[in-house]
């Protein structure tokens, strides 16, 4: 005995599809589910915040500001793995920092206060990092990191012993 099913898959595919909702109607029938299901108030946020992200975005809000940071003599050291280097007093250090404390962008903690007028080695160059808030891997240039000089989490109570970036700016090299 023959079949009735003569169509292949692909042909029951596009014959199916006009069954679907057309698109102009997905919006209005997901904002009438998260009414009936979720409430008012979830729907007004999971309608309205996407489009005002969008509307801010287009206005350019949200783009970083651009802060200058004072000019540095000798912020470009071309330092390698091993070199010996002595972190600057902190006077000098104050000295290559904008208003909100950082050094084209990265941050001079507290913590490295302790670290000013020691000797330390070149444990790494830092070419790539992880930037936590925006989860976005970023380019950094003349940073490095240095033996044994980790964040103790000191005032903030973390424990995670992360290396601490030093831009160049803030380091002289020594001779052994």
């Amino acid at each position: 005995m023959a079949s009735n099913r003569s169509l292949c898959p692909i042909q029951e595919a596009w014959n199916s599809a006009a069954l679907r909702r057309p698109g102009f109607l997905y919006i209005p029938a997901r904002i009438w589910w998260n009414l009936r299901h979720r409430g008012v108030r979830y729907t007004l946020r999971a309608t309205l915040n996407p489009r005002i992200a969008a509307i801010r975005k287009s206005l350019g809000y949200g783009k970083p500001l651009h802060i200058s940071t004072p000019a540095c003599t000798g912020a470009v050291l071309d330092l390698l793995p091993g070199e010996l280097v002595e972190v600057k007093p902190f006077e000098n250090i104050l000295g290559t920092l904008d208003s909100s404390g950082r050094h084209r962008g990265l941050v001079f903690a507290p913590e490295m206060r302790k670290y000013c007028g020691r000797r330390f080695r070149v444990f790494k160059r830092l070419e790539l990092m992880f930037d936590e808030q925006t989860r976005e891997q970023r380019r950094i240039h003349n940073t490095v990191l240095l033996e044994g000089v980790f964040c103790g989490g000191d005032g903030i109570g973390c424990d995670r012993s992360c290396f601490l970036y030093w831009r160049e700016a803030w380091l002289r090299r020594v001779k052994e």
